[in-house]
């Protein structure tokens, strides 16, 4: 009988833990959001599709592919553009793609999504 109810334990937490991550995809995948805070004449953004991300990075477009278990993201280098632009405008793309490859986790909120780097950096995103 313990065997039974332990089992039963196990399996309600093993389904409980696949149900979050299904429901953080469900929410991000095929859809764009725009990072908050940027320089006025810029643009930075994150679209999310199965597997893959890819947006806006200030100057350059950028791409990456990424995983996610539960609330963990890992998100590999990003390739991007070669354009060049203003110099404050290419300190903020590289600040921006150098926490997107740190970021570990995300949280959907009411307004769009967070990336929480290693750092502790977090990056708030509001769906376009």
């Amino acid at each position: 009988m313990k065997k039974i109810i332990l089992f039963l334990i196990a399996t309600m937490l093993f389904v409980g833990c696949f149900g979050k991550k299904e429901d953080i995809a469900s929410k991000i995948v095929g859809n764009t959001y725009a990072l908050q805070g940027v320089l006025p004449e810029s643009e930075i953004d994150i679209t999310f599709e199965k597997d893959k991300v890819a947006g806006t990075s200030s100057v350059n477009r950028y791409f990456a592919n990424y995983t996610l278990e539960g609330n963990k993201i890992s998100i590999q280098e990003p390739g991007s553009t070669r354009m060049m632009g203003p110099e404050n405008l290419m300190e903020q793309e590289q600040e921006y793609l150098k926490n997107l490859k740190e970021s570990k986790e995300i949280e959907v909120t009411k307004d769009g999504i967070v990336l929480i780097t290693n750092s502790g950096v977090k990056l708030n995103f509001v769906k376009k």
